[in-house]
């Protein structure tokens, strides 16, 4: 008995239009679980999950090209509006108009976590001279580390906290003009590698907050890490002065506790403007097919941040080659007006 043909397109379509169903619903359970992780992941699994906006968006993206191969084109306009409702978390980092020069900026920060197991100082310090950053810290520094930082950065970078803070996981500050008031902090758990401190530019006084908050890896240092976030909220409303909040905050910028911060502080991402920047796992970075650098780019998170205060103007960041770490570098410009 012969099947009709027409009965056979029927048939392939319905098959075809389940296959969209289904990554409708998919596409559906991607997005909820974006915004509800993002705006409302307080328990560490959700909180977790925050981080990879970039990734659900691309994931949307791909399934509305997959459904407009299978010709269901209702279904498809269902998957690019999801995926218009993720493009909310991103594209607020970009911006439409060319940002302000770099050229104009009269003060560099550097931010680095080196890497706990990293003793080989040679990149780091290529990097330093290429860049010439105003003020430098560096994060997960070991004794190692620090006696060539120290001994090589002398000149460059006269000033510092003149120790590693306790702990396997160093952080040292660096700078070219004199620090202040330099204190190590615990901001309320027993993590010291944080450091504060004033310098002062152009004739204003800056208050310098470096974090570096332990990895969220189990409940009690995912606890650890939001504490800091929370004291370091608290000390920054205290300051009479604008402040450079900098460092390795083992969070992006999609996670409740990071909004939280931002919020309370009113304190800006320096990336606004510049894009996503992303800085972990550095692996996946600097591919010799430029190509495929690209394409494993989207795989990275940025949980390397700097916020300063509105008055503190952002010229330029970008992140800076492979050191030797699992993190890329961030540099940030700022264009400081003279106090007077």
């Amino acid at each position: 008995m012969r099947v009709p043909l027409s009965y056979c397109l029927v048939a392939f379509m319905k098959r075809f239009s389940t296959v969209a169903f289904i990554c409708l619903l998919l596409g559906m359970g991607v997005t909820a679980l974006a915004l509800v992780t993002s705006y409302y992941g307080w328990p560490i699994q959700l909180e977790i999950l925050s981080h990879f906006q970039a990734q659900y968006f691309v994931v949307t993206i791909a399934l509305a090209v997959f459904i407009l191969c299978l010709q269901q084109s209702r279904f498809a306009l269902a998957m690019i509006f999801f995926s218009a409702i993720l493009s909310v978390q991103l594209v607020s980092w970009y911006s439409l108009w060319l940002p302000a020069s770099a050229s104009s900026a009269n003060y560099k920060v550097l931010s680095a976590n080196v890497w706990v197991r990293n003793t080989d100082a040679k990149r780091v310090l290529e990097l330093v001279a290429k860049e010439q950053p105003d003020l430098a810290l560096f994060m997960e520094v070991n004794d190692v580390m620090g006696e060539q930082l120290a001994s090589a950065l002398k000149t460059i970078l006269p000033y510092s906290s003149n120790q590693l803070t306790p702990y396997r996981l160093g952080t040292v500050l660096y700078s070219k003009k004199p620090l202040a008031n330099v204190q190590l902090q615990q901001f309320n758990t027993r993590n010291a590698s944080n450091i504060t401190a004033r310098v002062e530019v152009n004739g204003q006084q800056i208050s310098v907050v470096g974090i570096h908050p332990f990895p969220p890896t189990t409940p009690e240092l995912f606890g650890s890490r939001n504490q800091v976030l929370a004291a370091v909220s608290d000390y920054v409303q205290l300051q009479p002065n604008p402040v450079i909040l900098v460092g390795d905050f083992n969070t992006t910028m999609w996670s409740p506790y990071y909004r939280q911060l931002a919020r309370t502080t009113g304190l800006q991402n320096s990336r606004a403007g510049f894009g996503l920047l992303p800085t972990w796992p550095s692996s996946l970075s600097y591919a010799n097919v430029p190509q495929l650098n690209a394409l494993t780019r989207l795989f990275q998170i940025p949980i390397d941040q700097c916020l300063a205060s509105p008055s503190l103007e952002v010229v330029g960041m970008h992140t800076g080659p492979n050191i030797g770490s699992d993190h890329l570098p961030i540099v940030v410009d700022f264009q400081l007006d003279d106090a007077a």
